[in-house]
C-alpha cells in the first residue's frame, strides 16, 4: 500500500509546472497499465488513486475548472472500477479519455515549451 502522506508531501514540494507534469505522466501510466491486460489492473488502480490525490491537491491551489471536470471523471472511474474492468468497451473508452487528459495537462504545464 502506498504511503499517501509521503506522496502528498513530495508532490507539494515541487513546482506547479512539475506537479502538472506528474499528473500528466500518471494519467499516461494509468493508460499504459490498463492496456497491458487484466493482470495489471491493480497497478492501474493505484495510479488512478494517485491521480485523484494529485488533482485534489491542485484544486486546492487553483480555480481551474478543468480540474473539477477531471476530478469528477477520475472519481467516477474509481466508483465504477469493477464494472469498467469487466467491459472491454469501457476500458477502451477510459484509456482514450486518460490519454486526452494527459496531453491537455501536459500542455497546461508548459514543460514542453521548456524543451523547445
Amino acid at each position: 500500500m502506498p504511503d499517501w502522506n509521503s506522496i502528498e508531501k513530495s508532490f507539494l514540494r515541487i513546482s506547479r509546472e512539475k506537479q502538472l507534469g506528474e499528473l500528466a505522466s500518471g494519467l499516461s501510466r494509468f493508460r499504459g497499465w490498463l492496456l497491458l491486460g487484466s493482470a495489471n489492473r491493480e497497478v492501474a488502480s493505484v495510479i488512478l488513486d494517485e491521480s485523484i490525490l494529485y488533482v485534489s491537491l491542485l484544486q486546492k491551489e487553483s480555480c481551474v475548472t478543468e480540474f473539477n471536470e477531471l476530478q469528477k471523471e477520475l472519481l467516477s472511474w474509481r466508483q465504477n472500477w469493477l464494472t469498467i474492468t469487466e467491459q472491454e468497451a469501457s476500458l477502451t473508452k477510459i484509456t482514450e479519455i486518460s490519454a486526452n487528459w494527459s496531453e491537455k495537462i501536459l500542455e497546461m504545464s508548459g514543460l514542453l515549451e521548456l524543451v523547445k
